[in-house]
This record gives C-alpha cells, sequence and structure tokens, in this order.
C-alpha cells in the first residue's frame, strides 16, 4: 500500500519546486483574494491527501474489516469533484470594491481573461473523462439490486465477474461535473464583470492569473475523478478466467482492455500527481514574492 504515497509526494513536491521556479512571473493578489485562495485550494488538497492514504489506517489502527470500504468506495470517485465545486466557487467570489476614475466601455466576458492552452487542456481532459465514462457504462452489466457495478467475462459454461465502474458509480459523479462545469463558468463571470481600478495592468494581470487558478482547480478536479476510475478499471483488466475442457484442454481469456493494463497501472498515478500538484500550485500562488524579487521587477 506504500504506493500511494508516490502520486501525493510527486504532486506536492512538483507544485512547490514550479512555484519557485516561476515565483517571479506570478503577479501577488490582493491580500483577501490570496487568502481565500491559499485557504480553499489548500484546504481541498490537504483534504484529498487524506482521503487517498486512507486506505492505509487499517493497516496501523485498527482491522480490515471495520473500515467503512462501502463509504470508501461510495465517495472516491465523486470526492475530487465536489472539492472542485466548492473551491472554484470561492475562487470566484468578487475581489473587494475599488473605485475605477472613469467608465471602460470595453466588454467583458467570462472568457476574456482566460488563455487558449487552458481552454483546450481543460476540453482535452473533459472529452477524456466523458469517453471513458460512457465506455465503461456500455460494458457494464447489472449486479444482483439491478445495478450496473459489475464486469463480466464468459468462456463456455464458466464465468467470472468483479466491481466495475459502471452507469451506477458514474451518476454521482456526472451530476457533479455537471455542476463543476456550471460553477468554473460563474467564477470565470464573477472574476470578470466588476470594473477595472486606477492601476488596470495590475488588475488585469490579477485577473489572468485569478482566471487560470479556476481552471486549474477544475482540471485537477477532473483528472483526480480519472485517477480513481482508471485504478479500478486496472485491477479489472488483470482479470482472468480459465475453463477447463472435458478432453483435459485449458482455455483462458481475459478482460477486453487487458492490453491497457500498463497504461492503467502507470497512467493512474500519474494522473493523480498532475491533480494534486495543480491544487498545490494554485494554493502557493497565493504567496507573496519576496521583498528582494518585488524590487528587482520595479
Amino acid at each position: 500500500m506504500w504506493f500511494l504515497y508516490i502520486p501525493l509526494v510527486v504532486g506536492v513536491l512538483g507544485a512547490a519546486l514550479l512555484r519557485l521556479v516561476l515565483r517571479r512571473r506570478l503577479p501577488r493578489l490582493a491580500r483577501p483574494v490570496g487568502l481565500v485562495t491559499a485557504l480553499a485550494a489548500g484546504a481541498s488538497s490537504l483534504i484529498m491527501i487524506v482521503f487517498s492514504t486512507s486506505p492505509l489506517i487499517p493497516m496501523y489502527v485498527t482491522d480490515l474489516q471495520s473500515f467503512p470500504w462501502d463509504v470508501y468506495a461510495a465517495v472516491r470517485f465523486v470526492l475530487p469533484l465536489a472539492l472542485g465545486v466548492l473551491t472554484v466557487l470561492l475562487l470566484g467570489l468578487p475581489a473587494r470594491d475599488r473605485r475605477s476614475n472613469g467608465a471602460q466601455l470595453t466588454r467583458r466576458t467570462w472568457t476574456s481573461f482566460l488563455s487558449g492552452p487552458w481552454m483546450v487542456t481543460l476540453g482535452i481532459v473533459l472529452a477524456l473523462v466523458v469517453t471513458i465514462t460512457v465506455a465503461t457504462g456500455l460494458v457494464s452489466e447489472r449486479d444482483e439490486a439491478g445495478h450496473f457495478t459489475r464486469y463480466v467475462i464468459e468462456l463456455g459454461s464458466g464465468g467470472a465477474e468483479t466491481d466495475f465502474y459502471g452507469w451506477h458509480y458514474s451518476l454521482a459523479p456526472m451530476i457533479t461535473l455537471v455542476i463543476l462545469l456550471a460553477a468554473t463558468v460563474m467564477a470565470w463571470a464573477g472574476i470578470a464583470r466588476p470594473p477595472h481600478p486606477e492601476d488596470v495592468e495590475q488588475d488585469i494581470a490579477q485577473r489572468r492569473l485569478r482566471s487560470t487558478n479556476v481552471a486549474r482547480i477544475t482540471t485537477g478536479a477532473l483528472l483526480l475523478h480519472l485517477a480513481s476510475v482508471l485504478r479500478l478499471l486496472k485491477s479489472t483488466s488483470t482479470m482472468s478466467l480459465t475453463v477447463g475442457a472435458e478432453s483435459g484442454e485449458h482455455f483462458s481469456t481475459g478482460s477486453a482492455f487487458s492490453d491497457l493494463a500498463p497504461f492503467l497501472e502507470y497512467g493512474a498515478p500519474l494522473l493523480a500527481a498532475i491533480g494534486l500538484g495543480l491544487w498545490v500550485y494554485t494554493a502557493l500562488t497565493a504567496l507573496p514574492r519576496s521583498a528582494r524579487t518585488s524590487r528587482e521587477s520595479a
């Protein structure tokens, strides 16, 4: 179970290193906005770290049977998306009202301070999540309760089944995903709507950073959700079935996506590290630049 720590450590250290390298390129957020950013993104990151390592608790505290595995299984897919909703709503809160000396006639929309690469990245990750959700739902089978939570392979008179990310498990995450996208657009609109203060250039730089932070949180939430899905698919991809015939021969088969096992094995922790890293980096963008860096920039 120690491998659960790897994506967490890589994500946190990678975010800290990137923040150190890019410390001179980021504008300084206003104090209230920076405080909200640090607390919201930092708390969400901490919750995900604790939840991701919670399966290790039975090894040191209690026995495996007493651990609430049913609750863990029900929450693991939707938790990153739910935390993403709360975080982007907080990041989209309007900054403190600052007076402007005149009217600004430039029309601002929710896309005014967004960069093209982040929009493309978010679109690609979203398409990947939806594609995997639909694909797994189509091949899922009903369990004893009538829910699509099983993956079944059959060979002759034999068969095997396992727990699977079917329509039943994907319903709540997809509803939360729609809410996350709506909250993301609302946050972008809330950042873009207020008029510019006197220092327009500095204000534009701050709004671009805030809008990018919202994109980071949403993308990170999708990646963390996708990582939890790939972990379950990885265990399913190694599933096999061997059936013996009357002639003494043995025939074997596996899951339809067994060839994807290496990708799933390494892809899940990689996506988890990137997703958590985006959240941690967002929290670190609230850190003020050093006095030396500020003097050099001036």
